[in-house]
Parts: C-alpha cells; structure tokens; sequence
C-alpha cells in the first residue's frame, strides 16, 4: 500500500511540474554564479580569472564590443573619455594620459560611425562621472560607408544597461563563453579594463590585405552625418570636449586620392574644423603634417603604424601631447 501511494504522488504532474521547476531553478542559478565568476563578458569587475594584471585576450570583446564597452563605462564611471575607432582604441593608451585627467577609459569602437556618437553622450552624461571627452574622429565616420549594427540606444540609461547586464548572464551561449579564452578565434592583442588593446606588429600578409579590402568607391563623404556631431556636443554641453581629426598614414592619404576622394577628405576637415570653432571647442587637425610618415603597404607593420590606418601608441603618446592631455610634452 506504501509503495503504491509513493508511486502514486511521483506519477502525480503537480509534483513532477514542482521538482521539474526547481531543478531549473538549480541549474540557473549555478550557470549564473558561474558567469559571474568567470566574468567572460568583463562588466562585474576589474580582475576575472581569465586575465592577468588587467589584461587578457577576449573574443567576446572583439565582436559584442557595442554591448560590453558601454557596461564598462558605467561601472567604472571615468572622469575622462577617449571616443573614436578601432584607431583609438589600438593607439591611445590611457597610461599615457596626465594624472590631471583622472581615471580614463578608451571608448574606441570598431568602425565607430558618427550616427553612434549621440548614445555614446548620452551614456557619458547618464552616468555622471565624465567630466573631460577627446572626439578623436576619422573620415570614413562621415561616409556611405557601410555601417555596423549601431550600438544599443538602450545602453545609455540605467534601465537598459540592467537589462543588458541580465542578458550577459542568461545568454544561451554562456556555456561556450566559460570555456575560456579561445586565443585563435581573437584578433591579435590584449585587451586592458580601460578599453584599451595592446596590438602587435601585423605581418605583410595582412597589412596588404587590409589595405586592398578597404572600399574607398563607398566612402562618399555625407555632410548630412555632422548634424549625428552636433547632437552629441549638444549633450555634451558642461564638460570639457576636445574635437580631433586623427593622424592618417600618407599611404592612406594616397589610397583615398587614388580612389577619387581626396576632395572630400579636404571638405570634411574644412567642416569640421568650422563647426569645432563656431562652438568654441578646441579642435586639432593632425591628418597630415605629423612627422610619422615611414610607413609602407608593401611591408609589414613600421614603427609608427600597424598599418594603413591605425597608428601604435607612440603616435598616441604624440597626440596626447598636443592636445594637452600627454603625460609627457608633445614630442617628447
């Protein structure tokens, strides 16, 4: 009779439903506490398991960037942001930014595009901390480019950042993104907690590939897009902003001449340059007339350039100190 009843209440679909319930609610709560131990996606704390002194090789961050740069910022609240491209974030280092500056944190985006600066100021201003923003822009952020998925306009208030931060942890990839670091699925370099990526040397292979996949016959300059510029210095109002076109390798300069876009290079800088002055913002044009100029696209990687695009970091250094921001004078 014992054993009937006992058979009874587990044929019972009250109680299977009940236990069924409960082991999810087990097995959820463990992925989460894994999660947010192993920290994969970087958003709960400066030091995860996977990195070492504040650096690691993150796949995640080299394609959800747009999702885990923005949780970044606000958790850390930086008093100082560096906005901009992949050019950013692979030559501004914040370790050489003035002490003055406080904590700095480096917003480079990956094909950052002008439409995106807007939530990137409204994030700043939601958050609080930000008192000093570098815009550091490059030409192609003005064009018909073809554009990312835009960051997540959500990601500029709380609400959405909490949303955000739940989905992180209740990803149905979270299993695949505990199981480490995956270095041959990363781009090359580490990844520092202040956004910053310390990148090595490109081989010629890819410095060639990366100069002959570049679609100049798409960069068609859009005055239209400054309006995106002037929206985010709008928010911005209050806080020290300094506006600059990015140092560009005369192999570059050369790719977009040949492309018949040399032009309208020039009238964006003279746009810029106008629009940073009737707003009273202190603005630097270092596109050209930098003394880097030893790069060559046949080759690999040269002392000051990755490659066509993106400069290293004693460029940056270089940059920090003209505009102010350097620990060290420009030049030096």
């Amino acid at each position: 009779m014992r054993l009937a009843a006992a058979l009874s209440r587990s044929a019972d679909p009250s109680s299977f439903a009940a236990s069924f319930a409960a082991t999810v609610v087990l097995a959820v709560g463990l992925l989460a506490a894994l999660t947010f131990w192993r920290d994969p996606y970087w958003v709960f704390r400066d030091s995860p398991p996977w990195t070492r002194g504040g650096a690691g090789a993150s796949r995640l961050l080299d394609v959800e960037m747009r999702l885990i740069k923005p949780l970044q910022i606000a958790r850390l609240k930086p008093q100082t942001l560096l906005i901009g491209s992949s050019v950013v974030y692979r030559g501004l280092d914040p370790r050489d930014v003035s002490a003055a500056a406080g904590q700095v944190y480096n917003a480079g985006f990956s094909a950052l595009m002008a439409r995106e600066l807007p939530t990137l100021a409204a994030l700043a201003v939601d958050i609080g901390s930000v008192r000093q923003v570098v815009i550091a822009l490059d030409y192609f952020m003005f064009t018909a480019w073809p554009p990312p998925p835009p960051i997540d306009r959500k990601l500029a208030t709380a609400s959405g950042r909490r949303e955000a931060l739940i989905s992180t942890v209740l990803n149905p990839k979270t299993i695949d993104n505990l199981r480490g670091r995956r270095v041959l699925r990363t781009e090359p370099g580490l990844w520092h907690v202040d956004g910053y990526k310390a990148t090595p040397d490109f081989d010629t292979e890819l410095v060639g590939k990366i100069s002959r996949e570049q679609n100049i016959a798409a960069m068609v300059y859009r005055p239209d897009d400054l309006a995106h510029l002037e929206r985010a210095l709008d928010l911005l109002r209050g806080r020290d902003v300094t506006i600059v076109l990015s140092p560009m390798s005369a192999a570059q300069r050369q790719l977009i001449a040949d492309g018949g876009r040399a032009s309208e290079l020039a009238a964006w800088q003279r746009d810029i340059a106008a629009l940073a002055t009737r707003r009273g913002l202190p603005f630097h044009d270092l596109v050209s007339g930098h003394p880097f100029e030893d790069f060559d696209p046949a080759k690999a990687s040269s002392r000051y350039w990755l490659d066509t695009l993106h400069f290293k970091p004693e460029v940056g250094r270089w940059l920090l100190g003209r505009i102010g921001l350097g620990r060290h004078r420009a030049g030096a």
